[in-house]
């Protein structure tokens, strides 16, 4: 008969896997944000202007900027595992579907980049959040400059 190795875990083995796998869970999608975008890039946007999609990009972009595709559409940046898209987080739902066609095209992971410009715009990032989470595109959030709290 086969040994049956998890019967003979102690108790403080099980708590000490049960707190690795919850460490695990929530550490790897922020580590993985880490690796997508600059996390300085707050730092890097320019001051004194109307900041566009564009100034986020630049700021936050760690690979290839305005990546252009056979079709002519061009992918926001182009990392060497994702394809991003970023839009403002009222316009989630072309930023979705630009998300999904890069990928597609490149191989490489779908990645959408909401710039949130106040706390209203939370409803578009939860409502990106269920469609992200169910076709496996990372969505990331990026707080406005000048977002605005209630």
């Amino acid at each position: 008969m086969q040994s049956l190795w998890w019967l003979n875990l102690t108790k403080k083995k099980v708590i000490l896997i049960i707190i690795v796998f919850v460490f695990l869970s929530f550490t790897i999608p922020v580590l993985c944000q880490i690796f997508i975008l600059n996390q300085n890039g707050d730092k890097l946007l320019p001051t004194g202007k109307k900041l566009l999609e564009a100034d986020y990009v630049h700021a936050y972009c760690k690979g290839t900027e305005e990546y252009v595709l056979p079709d002519k559409t061009r992918i926001d940046c182009l990392t060497e595992t994702h394809a991003c898209e970023f839009d403002w987080a009222k316009k989630w739902y072309e930023g979705f579907g630009q998300a999904l066609w890069y990928s597609h095209n490149t191989g490489k992971k779908p990645c959408l980049v909401l710039i949130l410009k106040s706390d209203k715009d939370y409803v578009y990032y939860n409502r990106a959040k269920i469609l992200c989470d169910k076709y496996g595109i990372n969505l990331i959030e990026v707080r406005a400059k000048d977002f605005k709290t209630k």
